[in-house]
C-alpha cells in the first residue's frame, strides 16, 4: 500500500517536492520488530499487573478484618474486597475497550493506568472496610482497561493471520498475573502489613504508567488516518484509499458530542453478541472462566488445609497452573496455524474457525486435569502429585483462553478491542459469581467428586467449539463480524 503511494507521488513532476517519509507511528504493522515486541510486551505488562494484583489481597483478609472488625465479623466483606476487584473488570472493559476502537488506544491506556494508580494508593490509605471495597471496586474498572485493549493492539501491529503467535506473547502477562500474585501476597502477608500489598501495586502501576508514556505510541489505524486527515500527521496512506472509512471516522469523531460518542462506543459489543458464533464463545467462555476461578480463589486454601502449607508458600501451588499455562501458550499458535493450513481461506487470511481445533483439544485436557488434582487431594498423596494435575489444567486454561481471544480478534477484525471488551465482561461476570459455590460443594461432596463435577459440567461444554467446527466445514470461511461504528 506504502509503494503505491509513493508511486503515486512520483508520476506527478507538477509537484516542486516529495513529501517527507511518514512517521514509523503512522504505519504500526511496518514497525521494526523490535519495536512491535516493546510494545507487546508493554501492553502485556499492563495486563500482568491487573491480574496480580486481583490475587495478591487474598492472603491479607484476615489482616484486613483484623484491622476494621477485630471482633470477628462481617466476614463476608472481607472475601467481598478481594471479588469486588474482579467485578469491576464488567464495566471498565465494558467503556473503555469499545472507545479505543473509536478514538485510539493509547489516550485510553494512559487515562486509565493513572487513575488505576490513584485509586490503587487510596485503597492502601483507606479507614474502613466499605472505603477498601469502593476505592478497590474503582481501581477494578480502571485497571480491567488493559484487558480489552491490549489486544487490540496486538491486532494493530500485526496483520490477519500473523497474530496467533504474538497473541500468545501477550497472553504470558495474563497467566503470570494469577500465577505469581497468590506468590507474592503470601510473601508480603508474612512480613509486612497488608497495606504493602497496595503500595507495591502502586510502585508497580507507577512503571506501567512510565511505560505507556515512553515507549508505546498510537497503534490504531483508524486514529491515525484521522489525525492524518486533520493535519496533525502524515500518514503513507492516500486518502482517496480509503474514503469510506475516513467518513466515518470525521463522522464519529466531528458531528458527535461525547455523551453520543460513549453511548456508541458501548453499543458496539451488543451488536457483536448479537453474532451467533461470537455470542458462542462469549457464553462458553463465561462459564468455562467461572469454572476456572472455582479452582483460582480456592486453589490456596485447600492446600492450607489438606496439606498444612503455611500462608507463606500455599502460593506456591500455582506455580503448577502457571508452567501448564506456559506451554499452552507455547503449543495454541502452532496448532492454530496447522489447521489454517489444512483449512486455508481462499484469500490465504486466517479465520476465526481456526482457532476452534485447540479448544476442542484442550478442553478433554483441562477436565483430565481436574480429575488427577481433585481425586490426589481428596487422597492427600504428595502434594507434586496435584500440581502435576493444575499444569495439565492449566495447560487447557490458557490455551483456551487464547484461541477464543483469537477466534474474536479475527471475526471482528475492525473492533478488536470491542470484542475483547466482551470477552472480558463474559468471563468477569462467570468469574465473580459460580466460584461462590466451590467451598459448599466441596464441603458437600469432597474435594474428588467436587473437582469431578466441575470437570463433567467443562466436558459438557466441550461440544460448543465441537459443533461449531463442524458446521463451519458446511457452510465455508464466512464467519466475519460486519459492524459499522
Amino acid at each position: 500500500m506504502s509503494k503505491e503511494t509513493g508511486n503515486a507521488s512520483v508520476s506527478q513532476p507538477s509537484q516542486p517536492s516529495q513529501q517527507p517519509p511518514p512517521p514509523p507511528a503512522a504505519e504500526p504493522q511496518q514497525w521494526p520488530s523490535w519495536r512491535k515486541v516493546v510494545s507487546v510486551a508493554v501492553v502485556s505488562y499492563a495486563d500482568c499487573l491487573t491480574f496480580l494484583v486481583s490475587m495478591m489481597l487474598a492472603p491479607s483478609v484476615p489482616q484486613v478484618l483484623a484491622t476494621f472488625r477485630p471482633d470477628g465479623s462481617d466476614k463476608f466483606l472481607g472475601s467481598f474486597s478481594v471479588t469486588v476487584y474482579i467485578l469491576g473488570f464488567v464495566f471498565g472493559p465494558l467503556l473503555f475497550g469499545p472507545l479505543t476502537d473509536l478514538m485510539g488506544r493509547i489516550t485510553i491506556l494512559r487515562f486509565t493506568a493513572t487513575l488505576y494508580l490513584i485509586f490503587t494508593i487510596a485503597c492502601a490509605l483507606s479507614t474502613s472496610l466499605p472505603m477498601l471495597i469502593v476505592f478497590r471496586f474503582i481501581a477494578g474498572c480502571f485497571g480491567g482497561a488493559p484487558m480489552a485493549i491490549g489486544g487490540g493492539v496486538v491486532s494493530d501491529l500485526y496483520a490477519s493471520g500473523q497474530r496467533t503467535r504474538p497473541m500468545a506473547w501477550y497472553s504470558v502477562g495474563t497467566m503470570m498475573g494469577p500465577t505469581l500474585g497468590p506468590v507474592l501476597g503470601g510473601l508480603i502477608t508474612g512480613g509486612l502489613d497488608w497495606r504493602w500489598v497496595f503500595w507495591i501495586a502502586a510502585i508497580l502501576a507507577g512503571l506501567c504508567v512510565a511505560f505507556l508514556v515512553f515507549l508505546l505510541e498510537e497503534t490504531h489505524q483508524a486514529t491515525l488516518i484521522r489525525r492524518a486527515a486533520s493535519g496533525s500527521t502524515t500518514s503513507s496512506h492516500s486518502m482517496d484509499e480509503k474514503p469510506a472509512l475516513l467518513k466515518t471516522i470525521s463522522s464519529n469523531w466531528k458531528s458527535q458530542n461525547v455523551p453520543r460518542l460513549l453511548r456508541r462506543s458501548i453499543t458496539i459489543p451488543a451488536k457483536i453478541v448479537r453474532h451467533l458464533p461470537a455470542l458462542a464463545i462469549l457464553l462458553f467462555v463465561g462459564i468455562f472462566n467461572g469454572l476456572a476461578n472455582m479452582i483460582l480463589s480456592s486453589l490456596g486454601s485447600v492446600f492450607q488445609f489438606q496439606y498444612g502449607f503455611p500462608p507463606t508458600t500455599a502460593g506456591l501451588a500455582y506455580l503448577g497452573l502457571g508452567i501448564g499455562g506456559v506451554c499452552g501458550l507455547a503449543t495454541t499458535p502452532r496448532v492454530s496455524d496447522y489447521f489454517s493450513k489444512r483449512r486455508p481461506h481462499p484469500d490465504g487470511s486466517k479465520r476465526p474457525q481456526h482457532a476452534l481445533p485447540m479448544i476442542i483439544i484442550a478442553g478433554p485436557m483441562a477436565s483430565i486435569g481436574l480429575w488427577w488434582y481433585g481425586w490426589s487431594t481428596q487422597a492427600r498423596v504428595h502434594w507434586m502429585v496435584p500440581i502435576i494435575g493444575l499444569a495439565i489444567f492449566g495447560f487447557g486454561y490458557m490455551s483456551i483462553r487464547l484461541s477464543t481471544q483469537i477466534f474474536l480478534v479475527e471475526a471482528v477484525p475492525k473492533f478488536t478491542a470491542s470484542a475483547l471488551a466482551a470477552h472480558t465482561i463474559f468471563s468477569s461476570l462467570g468469574g465473580s459469581f459460580i466460584p461462590i459455590g466451590t467451598f459448599p460443594l466441596y464441603d458437600r461432596v469432597g474435594y474428588g467428586w467436587g473437582n469431578s463435577v466441575i470437570a463433567f459440567i467443562n466436558l459438557g461444554l466441550w461440544i460448543v467449539p465441537l459443533i461449531m467446527y463442524i458446521i463451519s466445514l458446511g457452510l465455508g470461511n464466512e464467519w466475519i463480524v460486519h459492524i459499522e461504528a
